[in-house]
């Protein structure tokens, strides 16, 4: 359960994941009941492309709010903070679902994160080729 207080709906930074991952899971439920033979309604392991996929167009969407086109002239970011906020948080939407999907927890996820976070940290200290000055 999230620290979440009624009155502002804000979970503790400790529990944002964990809120993150109660609101999708309770998403998920709401749409497998308004829509009993949707595709909510297949097993989640059914569904793991088609997260994948949502989230690449998702990211193709940001994409294209960071005026990614050389060609063209570029908007200033702050005019498309909004926009890229909420793309990120339709990445996060589905990526949130995907991990759901596979049986994942956010525990399991944050702590795989920070294990992975770790190793890449220990790659920078211990790479010769990532020190400052080097080729």
């Amino acid at each position: 359960m999230s620290d979440a207080t009624p009155e502002s709906g804000q979970a503790s930074p400790r529990d944002m994941l964990a809120d993150i991952f109660e609101r999708q899971a309770r998403l998920a439920a709401y749409y497998q009941r308004a829509r009993p033979d949707g595709f909510y309604s297949w097993p989640g392991a059914e569904r793991l492309t088609t997260w994948t996929r949502a989230i690449i167009h998702e990211c193709c969407e940001l994409d294209d709010e960071l005026s990614w086109k050389p060609w063209k002239n570029p908007r200033p970011l702050e005019e498309t903070r909004e926009a890229r906020l909420v793309e990120t948080a339709d990445i996060l939407h589905f990526l949130v679902q995907l991990a759901l999907d596979q049986g994942f927890t956010a525990d399991e996820l944050y702590q795989t994160y920070v294990r992975k976070n770790e190793e890449n940290q220990e790659r920078q200290r211990s790479d010769p080729r990532y020190q400052p000055g080097r080729a």
